[in-house]
């Protein structure tokens, strides 16, 4: 894909994966459209692209909104003349034993990282496929490895895989690729722990960097699926 001067519309881009994402993104010259719940966080992004001569556009709003989906990509096309990449990068957490999680605490759960996921690609599609696009899901490896007390986090990571390859097998003969990403341990905070904790795992930048390798692919190469771990994990005892 040429991305200079490409539409992407990243979600959750405010912090973390999906900050890195956005100017990434911008820095290979494609034009982004930042959607995160802090607009605060976007405007700054915002910012910071367009003070390095990229192009980037902030969408505030929580993605669980169903007309928060479809308003993001209706803004992406109008600021952008299109669409041809889309980041599903938006995600939370939940670390809790079955027993002790709510009906409220899975269904944030679940909205956030696969439903909104759902309404985003489906509003998006129809500008993806007019000359081939790529769209990106940004997974886990806790989708293939469950572990105990994040049950409603792995579950939801395992259907957002499931939902990928179905989609992948729907949209390849019309020319858009969907790759799945599934990081192992990257350096976000997520797990609460401190930089120097942190500093043996994968870097935001490093998910960033392998969204733009992918989208250099030929086009007729397609790479369905990318785990990433990172390279010297602290030994187990």
């Amino acid at each position: 894909m040429e991305l200079r001067g490409a539409s992407a519309l990243v979600t959750g881009a405010g912090r973390g994966i999906g900050r890195a994402i956005a100017r990434g993104l911008a820095a290979a010259g494609a034009s982004v459209t930042a959607v995160s719940r802090t607009a605060a966080e976007l405007e700054a992004l915002a910012g910071e692209i367009t003070g390095q001569g990229g192009r980037a556009t902030a969408f505030p709003g929580d993605v669980r909104d169903p007309g928060v989906c479809a308003a993001a990509v209706a803004r992406a096309v109008e600021a952008h003349g299109g669409l041809q990449i889309l980041v599903n990068n938006a995600g939370v957490g939940s670390h809790a034993p079955v027993i002790e999680t709510s009906d409220e605490e899975w269904d944030r759960v679940f909205d956030t990282n696969l439903t909104a996921v759902f309404r985003l690609t489906r509003a998006a599609l129809p500008y993806l496929t007019r000359g081939g696009g790529h769209i990106f899901m940004i997974s886990s490896l806790a989708g293939t490895n469950p572990i105990a007390g994040m049950a409603a986090y792995c579950a939801s990571k395992a259907a957002l895989d499931h939902f990928a390859h179905c989609l992948m097998l729907e949209v390849r003969q019309q020319g858009v690729k969907v790759t799945t990403i599934a990081p192992g341990s990257v350096a976000t905070g997520f797990g609460g722990e401190g930089d120097k904790a942190e500093s043996w795992k994968l870097q935001p930048g490093d998910v960033a960097d392998t969204i733009v390798d992918l989208l250099r692919t030929r086009d007729a190469a397609h790479l369905s699926r990318v785990e990433m771990r990172p390279l010297r994990p602290p030994k187990r005892a």
